[in-house]
């Protein structure tokens, strides 16, 4: 008996994807895509930057990564797609239009 499962981690410092399988009781990992996502802000406006790999290594131009935030622990709202440049990095900036706290993420969504 073989179970296939995707998994999608996130948190506010990495998003990965990956499948894992089970044969019998042994679990295996195939990780595929992480990003790593850094914010800095000034005046209403808060800059990220999301570094993606592909099982470790930097990816090149044309990964889309989607962007998302959360407004005081809501829902998750997209507002962005950016693709990477030849260093694997992807840039986007959110307004911020209320006082509050705000959490990003970062997924790829196409590669």
């Amino acid at each position: 008996m073989a179970v296939v499962v995707l998994l999608c981690i996130s948190g506010s410092g990495l998003t990965a994807y990956g499948m894992f399988w089970v044969t019998s009781n042994i679990v295996h990992v195939d990780m595929q895509y992480s990003v790593e996502l850094s914010i800095s802000g000034s005046n209403r406006a808060v800059s990220l930057t999301a570094r993606v790999r592909h099982n470790g290594n930097p990816v090149g131009a044309g990964i889309d990564v989607d962007f998302y935030y959360s407004f005081n622990g809501g829902d998750w709202t997209y507002f962005a797609t950016e693709a990477t440049n030849r260093g694997g990095v992807a840039r986007a900036t959110y307004r911020v239009n209320a006082n509050g706290a705000y959490d990003f993420k970062a997924i790829v969504s196409s590669t």
